[in-house]
């Protein structure tokens, strides 16, 4: 039987005109009620009905601070989202998601009002109204990075802890033992991972995690300066970031206090955005191939859109060294 408008009304026993209310996204309808017909109608099969070809969304939530340089990357990504669907005959529209939407609009009233089947979303916040949402969601939904119980989320992302073993392992071999730490932004569940990396190789490495040597950043270039004002003031021989748009701005910092680089500081990025070519020294990186994670992305979205129990896949990265690194002065290559 075609799911209908009359027979979501039917079965939650409410009347055809509150149904309608609640697919549309009125305010006058209770959150409660808009819930359970958003749940019915997809467990019916609503949406799917409308269009025998896949029409899935790319919400983008604009960050605080959008810097150019981090366009690349959500190019790259957005490009292998774009070539998967074209390849298994889906649609993909993006969507910019700022707060005042995520309050007014769920991500169901979302997917009914833009006849999606399914989302990917990118560069949401824990603290973003849309984040607790991923609890009850019942449209298929991708994020980057961040892990959540229901069945019908999955998430995707590069496998941190291993870049955090590179990184660490890379400036471990050429004698740094003071190797220092800079974050993300801690509402960022990538920024935990990231973290969590780092501490483990320390610890395969047997260096002692230090806290005075974790400075907290927020990925832009302007944290990245503020890290560097503080580890010149510290006894760090190398320094870890977790983005290189933050390696970047440290890198420029460090150049106008006088410091020597990399004599001074080895510097570890984390992305491999095209702009560690262009700086002096080159960025040394941990390299994520944005462009596959957006395959994988839209993959794993089909699969969910077809109730495949598939839910998260991490990528592995690679380490990408270039003249950002050096032998720290007592190792004996340089000794």
């Amino acid at each position: 039987m075609k799911p209908t408008v009359k027979r979501i009304a039917d079965g939650l026993g409410l009347s055809p005109a509150t149904v309608s209310k609640a697919l549309s996204g009125r305010q006058d309808i209770s959150e409660g009620t808009k819930n359970r017909v958003m749940a019915y109608a997809n467990e019916l099969g609503y949406l799917k009905s409308a269009s025998v070809r896949r029409r899935f969304g790319v919400l983008a939530v604009e960050p605080d601070n959008m810097e150019d340089d981090q366009s690349s990357f959500l190019f790259n990504l957005f490009m292998g989202l774009q070539r998967y669907a074209e390849r298994i005959d889906h649609d993909v529209v993006i969507v910019n998601i700022d707060s005042d939407m995520q309050k007014h609009e769920t991500l169901d009233q979302v997917a009914y009002k833009n006849k999606f089947h399914g989302f990917f979303i990118t560069g949401i916040k824990n603290t973003d109204p849309y984040y607790k949402q991923l609890e009850t969601v019942t449209t298929p939904t991708v994020v980057m990075d961040i892990h959540c119980a229901n069945p019908m989320v999955g998430s995707v992302g590069t496998n941190s802890i291993s870049g955090g073993a590179l990184a660490i392992q890379h400036l471990a071999s050429l004698g740094h033992r003071r190797i220092g730490f800079v974050n993300g932004y801690k509402q960022a569940d990538i920024s935990q991972e990231r973290l969590a990396g780092y501490v483990a190789a320390l610890y395969a490495q047997d260096i002692s995690y230090d806290e005075k040597l974790c400075f907290s950043g927020d990925f832009s270039m302007k944290s990245g300066t503020s890290a560097a004002e503080y580890f010149i003031k510290t006894d760090a021989t190398a320094i870890y970031f977790a983005s290189d748009l933050m390696a970047l701005g440290a890198i420029r910092r460090f150049h106008a206090l006088g410091a020597n680089l990399p004599q001074d500081f080895s510097i570890v990025g984390f992305d491999n955005n095209p702009f560690g070519m262009g700086c002096t020294p080159t960025l040394t990186t941990i390299a994520q191939d944005s462009t596959a994670l957006g395959e994988t992305a839209c993959a794993l979205l089909d699969g969910l859109a077809q109730k495949i129990p598939v839910r998260q896949a991490k990528l592995e990265p690679r380490l990408i060294i270039r003249e950002s690194t050096f032998s720290h002065p007592n190792h004996p290559r340089t000794v």
